[in-house]
């Protein structure tokens, strides 16, 4: 989050830019602690043990690719996939700087996987399946890549009433979008259970079930989150707007906002979606 509604939570910005990969990775401390009881969950519900390949899509920068390659071990592997090759260029250099070689990197869509079927014992996703267009695609990729028995297990976004930090400033932001695509998926597109639960069966997953997983998110001022969150949020939007128009926006931001901030910093409510599935 990515932190990445078709209601106000659109995707503006380019999650292939070096720019954007940079940010994301400045954020990846306060990103760890804040994820880790959801990551945690995921990593649980995908039943990794020691030996077993895995599959993370949309991995970003890597973080939850590394949890996992803990948990399989030194005879296991995780493949770290992603379509921006900037984001898994971060991820590389970290994988190396800490010696750990059982995990690889690809550029690879997640609709069109390049790879053998029932190759992975399960797959992981961190708040990426929302964002993918013609969802089913992947969906059905994942269970054609996963071996009998294997689990997928991945994080989306709640409902935008659940996670007001990146809902109210892009609602705001929707009002000045000029040009966009509103087929374009966006961060609330299986925040419903039910749309999450019907995609992974349609695919062909068993054993199919979702749970909420409600959170905190913090940073240390407002100004903090809209110099990182906040401007992946409004990012190619600013582009289009003048000056003026750029203030006014930003203005309008940190009035819907102030409210979440306190002596502890910018405090809200979060929450994210667990789905998993198992092939059967």
């Amino acid at each position: 989050m990515p932190e990445k509604d078709k209601e106000h939570m659109s995707q503006p910005t380019s999650w292939s830019s070096s720019e954007v990969a940079e940010h994301w990775q400045q954020d990846v401390e306060r990103r760890r602690r804040i994820f880790a009881p959801a990551t945690q969950h995921m990593l649980e519900a995908a039943e990794l043990k020691p030996g077993q390949h895995v599959l993370d899509i949309g991995a970003g920068t890597g973080d939850q690719s590394i949890l996992a390659a803990q948990r399989v071990g030194p005879n296991g592997s995780v493949l770290a996939t992603d379509i921006s090759a900037e984001m898994l260029k971060i991820a590389a250099q970290v994988v190396k700087r800490e010696g750990l070689t059982t995990i690889t990197t690809r550029v690879m869509d997640a609709r069109q996987l390049d790879l053998p079927d029932n190759t992975f014992d399960a797959v992981i996703s961190r708040l990426a399946l929302m964002l993918i267009p013609n969802r089913q695609l992947a969906f059905r990729e994942i269970h054609r890549v996963l071996k009998p028995g294997g689990k997928l297990a991945a994080l989306v976004w709640s409902t935008p009433e659940k996670n007001p930090l990146f809902s109210l400033p892009l609602a705001i932001v929707s009002t000045y979008a000029r040009g966009e695509d509103p087929s374009r998926p966006g961060l609330s597109a299986l925040s419903d259970p039910s749309v999450f639960e019907r995609e992974l069966t349609e695919a062909g997953f068993d054993e199919v079930f979702t749970r909420a997983l409600p959170f905190q998110t913090h940073y240390a001022s407002l100004d903090a989150f809209l110099q990182s969150t906040g401007s992946r949020l409004t990012a190619g939007v600013m582009e289009q707007l003048n000056q003026q128009e750029q203030q006014h926006l930003l203005e309008q931001v940190r009035q819907a906002l102030s409210q979440f901030e306190g002596p502890q910093g910018l405090v809200a409510p979060a929450e994210m979606l667990l789905g998993v599935g198992s092939k059967r």
